[in-house]
């Protein structure tokens, strides 16, 4: 049996959690301070921490920091009435909690979460993943000019990254590819405001997709540049933040941003290995088969256990690991894993992928968009993309 822990020091909020846990199958214990929490956590495993962000001796943020520290495999959840505040910021950057359930929750979907954040986390630990990761991805050398600017980012030391990057010629030339390629809209082409523009949050995504381009990098074949599976990537961005913005009026949920262009990890790091017995570029037809036919489940759960290791944001990761199967029941960041889903299928057909992935109805439907307005817009970005390149 799953046991959870509520942490928070309204004696109501514990109530009304326990009393939502009344019919379900896991064990319940309970802590109205940060303090009691640590002790129970030494004397019991815990298989999932909800804590309220507000608290007295020391809040939610320091208590589910300690947590990750000491206790990684146990599942985070802060539970905050407070949603722009900065310490929600900072939980956000340095991860410490894979949900956020802002109060006033609804309790079923409350519990359908916690359900299917189980499930994913469950599977994500097993060992089958670690040994697939282990022998079809090689562990990925990161340069010191990298592992600094990762740290600048946990730092929350904007000024020095953008110093860094700016002093770097390699990531600062990928900084400026990616804002020119992969984000929908106008961007600004210097580093530091693309910097301050795409903001620390998604610069932490960003620098992960750093240290894989410069391996692919130093062992490519081909002289193409970027290479095919890249291009697919920075167009499936491109096409994902373009549904956010023109049909759902929105922006993606925090930290985000490139939650297309770091969904297909898993398939880069497989064709990484396997180009090295390749003596001619892949076409793009042979890219979608790898990643539709021959690496479809394998490289969805590589690139999700991967995203997972480096600490970045639930929904990243989920998305990397659902976006072949958006209708998954086990999803909580529907809309986000639709949209990618949508974009990463006529990314494909934009490059020109003669075998199609159709895009099935409901998906478009859930999201409330016309297929054949998206179509005919999309074919109209697509113009002006090429236009500006010519």
């Amino acid at each position: 049996m799953k046991k959870i822990l509520i942490v928070d020091d309204e004696a109501q909020i514990i109530k009304a959690l326990q009393r939502m846990f009344i019919d379900s199958d896991y064990e319940i214990l309970t802590a109205d301070n940060s303090m009691d929490a640590t002790k129970l956590m030494e004397a019991t495993p815990i298989d999932m921490v909800i804590s309220d962000m507000r608290m007295p001796l020391f809040d939610g943020y320091k208590l589910l920091s300690n947590i990750k520290e000491k206790y990684p495999k146990t599942i985070r959840i802060i539970l905050s009435g407070y949603a722009d505040e900065k310490p929600m910021f900072r939980a956000i950057l340095h991860n410490i909690a894979e949900l956020y359930i802002y109060k006033p929750w609804n309790n079923n979907n409350f519990l359908q979460y916690i359900k299917k954040i189980f499930a994913v986390e469950d599977t994500l630990n097993e060992n089958v993943f670690f040994e697939k990761v282990e022998k079809y991805c090689p562990p990925l050398s990161i340069s010191e000019k990298c592992e600094n600017m990762i740290t600048l980012i946990e730092e929350e030391n904007m000024d020095g990254l953008i110093d860094a990057i700016e002093k770097d010629l390699q990531t600062s030339e990928l900084l400026l590819q990616v804002a020119d390629q992969a984000v929908f809209g106008a961007m600004p082409n210097k580093v530091k405001k693309a910097s301050i523009y795409i903001g620390l949050l998604n610069l932490k995504s960003f620098m992960r997709w750093a240290v894989i381009v410069n391996s692919i990098r130093q062992e490519e074949v081909s002289t193409q540049e970027p290479p095919l599976l890249m291009q697919h990537s920075y167009l499936t961005n491109r096409i994902f933040l373009f549904l956010y913005e023109v049909f759902l009026h929105k922006q993606p949920p925090e930290a985000a941003m490139f939650a297309g262009l770091m969904h297909n990890i898993g398939l880069l790091l497989l064709t990484k290995e396997s180009n090295k017995n390749i003596t001619s570029p892949l076409t793009i037809d042979d890219y979608k088969k790898l990643d539709l036919e021959e690496h479809k489940e394998l490289h969805q759960e590589i690139g999700a256990h991967i995203l997972s290791h480096w600490d970045l944001p639930y929904p990243i990761y989920e998305v990397a690991y659902y976006h072949h199967n958006p209708m998954n029941v086990n999803i909580i960041h529907k809309e986000l894993v639709s949209c990618v889903h949508i974009a990463q299928a006529y990314a494909w057909q934009s490059l020109g992928s003669s075998q199609t992935e159709p895009v099935a109805p409901e998906i478009f439907e859930n999201l409330d968009i016309s297929v054949e307005d998206f179509e005919k817009r999309l074919g109209r970005l697509l113009k002006q993309l090429i236009t500006i390149e010519k």
